[in-house]
């Protein structure tokens, strides 16, 4: 683990040159004796002095330190788990706010495709307590929500977070997963990499776009997962089927073009929240291997270290102005 120690306040140092007023004697603490050369040596006596002296320069030490606001902040920790490193890149267009199921006339009152994706990638990210997981959305453009980390509660409550207000009203797929390649970009390689992409829908990519994503897919050694949401077997073409009328559509151009990959790539298409689920427990199976990194914390407070021994210091003064002996009567 590497770390830097710095102050919140570092100006409060000057004061640290208060520390040295135990060291001035006073005469008030003198005891008055008619002939001090009979007094006996007083070594006890001498060295509780010294001591008290040092408990009173440590405290004022320790308080001043304590109020700049010591900490170690840039802390690195390596670790080893488990896992993955997955992005979950998440369709937030308004379409996703649509029912799901196969006959949407007859069952209209089914979960939209955002209820079930929140589901599905909920219980996918609790299974899973030793992946790095990002989580992007996008519609017109990306949105980084949360960048990698170990903390799931964070993940779960930005993807339940979707469920609030109306998607947007386009969808920019190549913004979406240059954004989510983009995460993977200067991180130390440590295990497998994939990009978990839900959506209902398609986009035809450009040959820039095109060449982009499948230069950053193989630079980073990503596997790429594409979780189709159908709203129904009426309206969403079946990517798998070859008919003409299928083959023309902007999803099914999306797959063609995602087969030609170099790296890995998967599609799973789902028609309700059963299909999802099933999906999401492949994906688990699959990305699981052994993976390093290294681990960026959050900067630690020391302020309280530096108050616990100014509070022992000030309890040794108290026990020992409780003993002191201030008159010989």
């Amino acid at each position: 683990m590497t770390m830097s120690v710095d102050l919140v306040r570092p100006w409060l140092l000057l004061m640290l040159p208060l520390a040295l007023l135990p060291l001035i004697p006073r005469r008030s603490e003198a005891l008055s004796f008619s002939f001090v050369d009979w007094l006996p040596i007083d070594s006890v006596g001498t060295g509780v002095e010294y001591f008290g002296r040092g408990c009173a320069v440590l405290a004022i030490l320790a308080i001043v330190l304590g109020l700049a606001g010591p900490g170690r902040s840039h802390l690195q920790a390596m670790r080893a788990s488990t896992g993955a490193e997955i992005v979950i890149l998440m369709d937030r267009s308004s379409s996703m706010d649509d029912v799901m199921g196969k006959s949407p006339v007859i069952e209209p009152g089914g979960m939209s495709k955002n209820e079930v994706a929140r589901r599905s990638l909920g219980r996918f990210i609790s299974a899973r307590p030793d992946d790095r997981l990002a989580f992007l959305m996008f519609g017109i453009s990306p949105v980084l929500v949360v960048p990698f980390t170990r903390n799931q509660r964070i993940i779960q409550d930005a993807i339940e977070g979707t469920s609030v207000g109306r998607g947007m009203p386009d969808t920019r797929l190549d913004r979406g997963l240059l954004a989510a390649i983009r995460q993977f970009d200067g991180q130390p390689y440590a295990g497998r990499r994939a990009i978990v992409l839900v959506s209902d829908g398609g986009a035809r990519l450009n040959a820039k776009a095109r060449g982009d994503i499948r230069a950053g897919l193989a630079r980073n050694a990503i596997s790429l997962y594409f979780i189709y949401l159908r709203t129904s077997d009426y309206t969403s073409p079946d990517l798998t089927d070859i008919a003409p009328s299928y083959q023309s559509s902007a999803e099914a151009e999306l797959h063609h073009y995602f087969e030609t990959l170099e790296t890995s790539y998967r599609l799973y298409q789902a028609n309700d929240a059963t299909a999802m689920a099933a999906a999401m427990a492949e994906i688990d199976k699959q990305q699981k291997s052994s993976i390093s990194f290294v681990e960026h914390l959050p900067r630690q407070d020391c302020s309280v270290l530096c108050f616990a021994v100014a509070l022992a210091c000030c309890a040794c003064l108290l026990g020992l102005r409780l003993i002191h002996v201030r008159s010989w009567s």
